[in-house]
């Protein structure tokens, strides 16, 4: 147990900033694209906010544009709160609908099959909670709201995104050392065939493919090669 552990660890580290960035990204694209549902009606929303394709491009921060309900160029706190109901609304909605659909009597094998996926993919993608590493506007309010004024300006928020972001990145590295260290067991600062296999058994299958260099061990440059160098 404590074997496996270690190894969903290491490999947890290993890929901690990449996973970090995505979901940051990928939350507040999702911020971008529910908060769309609390805004005003077409006629009445600001020209700016149908600028989706620019959205979809993935800046994280410019995604939340669409909070600016009133288009003022700002995010109130009223806003903010206004946005993140109307995200969690929509999960809630989705995993109600697909709920019904999988207590729904199955009349043919395919549909059948389709609900058993669908399902699956609920498990892996189920709501996420405000607090993780993404953009909680009402939580961290305060902290990204720095001169005080009551409102989040894109300035503002871009230090923030930039500010967590380095941290994330400082916590991966720990992460990655302190498992690192653990796996190897004769203290040289590589891995060889064994440690991996005693410590980290979910990359020996991988050992010659990570083992850029050939020479029988796994660095900490050649471990570390896939993540972005940010």
């Amino acid at each position: 147990m404590q074997t496996k552990t270690l190894a969903a660890a290491l490999l947890a580290a290993i890929t901690f900033s990449m996973a970090g960035a995505g979901f940051a990204q990928s939350q507040t694209r999702a911020a971008g694209s529910d908060a769309a549902a609390a805004s005003k009606p077409a006629g009445e929303r600001p020209r700016a906010h149908g600028m989706r394709g620019h959205h979809r491009m993935g800046n994280p921060v410019d995604a939340l544009a669409r909070f600016d309900t009133d288009g003022d160029g700002r995010i109130s706190r009223a806003e903010a709160q206004a946005g993140q109901d109307a995200m969690q609304a929509r999960r809630d909605a989705k995993r109600a609908e697909r709920g019904a659909r999988a207590d729904a009597p199955r009349r043919e094998g395919a549909r059948s099959a389709e609900a058993r996926g669908e399902r699956a993919q609920a498990g892996r993608g189920g709501p996420r909670a405000h607090g993780g590493r993404g953009f909680d506007l009402v939580a961290n309010f305060d902290a990204i709201d720095t001169n005080r004024d009551g409102y989040l300006t894109r300035s503002e928020l871009r230090a923030w995104h930039t500010t967590k972001a380095a941290e994330r990145r400082a916590e991966g590295e720990r992460r990655f050392d302190t498992m690192f260290r653990e796996a190897d067991l004769n203290g040289d600062g590589k891995l060889s065939r064994v440690e991996v296999s005693e410590k980290v058994p979910r990359l020996a299958e991988r050992f010659a493919w990570l083992d850029e260099n050939r020479d029988g061990f796994l660095s900490r440059e050649e471990l570390q090669a896939g993540r972005p160098q940010r």
